[in-house]
């Protein structure tokens, strides 16, 4: 199936992201589609009107939560088979990124529609770019479980990845959720973002023993970055990999850079080993 965004002009779901904080961070583009469309469904109604009606957009709006979104999407689907324009929020940041939505967009798309998500707010990457851990790989996890057991199981399955993982948390679980990675992940270096963008934007940065030294009184919603294992280098078996690549062909400044960016490694000291070891 191959969707044409804009050959048509009607019978289009928007996906449309709003301000996590700041409400200047919403886009000309969004102002522009919440305006046009027929009908807007949000999380919540009335975070959403407030929103509207700080920008002066007269809209009807309609609720698509967790527990009515099986009727939401039946009247989504009503709409767009009546040639109209439809567009859905979450109360804050980018819909279906731990929030509803994810039923519509699907039965839409299994419908035929048109299914167009415009670029903007989203807690994920002003977090990561605040954070000082790469953001080079990064595995974006959201919300563990609220059952501590399952939660527990779920890092045990996040400890094999060789990468960045980025959480969302709740105010009420940020302690109990550092325990749990302190117990299962260890004392790595983590970043918690709070209230990105608003007037009380805090980011800590340093070790989870530290972290909970830190947070006595919890307050806002966080973002949780936790770097990578650090494993130690063997530069010398890395040499002899750019030596393989040789061998089989490749020439040594491809070699060098395919094996430091296959293995993350710094290119420049390979290729300082390589000039020593040919001398």
């Amino acid at each position: 199936m191959i969707q044409k965004s804009y050959e048509k002009e009607t019978g289009n779901l928007y996906v449309v992201p709003t301000p996590i904080g700041n409400l200047k961070d919403i886009t000309f583009r969004a102002v522009e589609i919440l305006e046009k469309v027929d009908a807007i469904f949000a999380e919540d109604t009335r975070v959403t009107m407030q929103l509207l009606n700080s920008l002066n957009i007269k809209n009807k709006v309609y609720q698509c939560q967790k527990f009515n979104e099986i009727r939401a999407t039946k009247s989504v689907l009503s709409m767009l088979s009546l040639g109209k324009n439809v567009a859905i929020v979450t109360d804050r940041g980018t819909p279906l990124i731990s929030d509803p939505g994810s039923l519509v967009v699907d039965s839409v798309i299994k419908e035929g529609y048109n299914v167009i998500a415009l670029p903007g707010a989203c807690a994920i990457l002003p977090a990561l770019n605040m954070s000082g851990i790469s953001s080079m790989r990064f595995f974006f996890y959201g919300f563990l479980s609220s059952k501590d057991s399952q939660a527990i199981r779920e890092l045990e399955m996040l400890k094999s990845i060789k990468f960045t993982i980025v959480l969302y948390e709740a105010p009420h679980r940020l302690i109990k959720t550092l325990q749990n990675i302190y117990k299962v992940l260890g004392n790595r270096n983590i970043s918690i973002s709070r209230e990105i963008s608003k007037l009380h934007e805090e980011v800590f940065r340093g070790k989870v023993e530290e972290a909970l030294n830190y947070y006595v009184e919890v307050k806002g919603e966080f973002v949780i970055v936790i770097d990578s294992i650090k494993e130690e280098i063997n530069y010398n078996d890395m040499l002899e990999e750019v030596y393989k690549r040789i061998d089989n062909g490749s020439s040594s400044k491809d070699a060098i850079k395919d094996v430091s960016k296959e293995f993350d490694v710094s290119k420049n000291i390979l290729y300082n080993m390589y000039e020593e070891h040919r001398k």
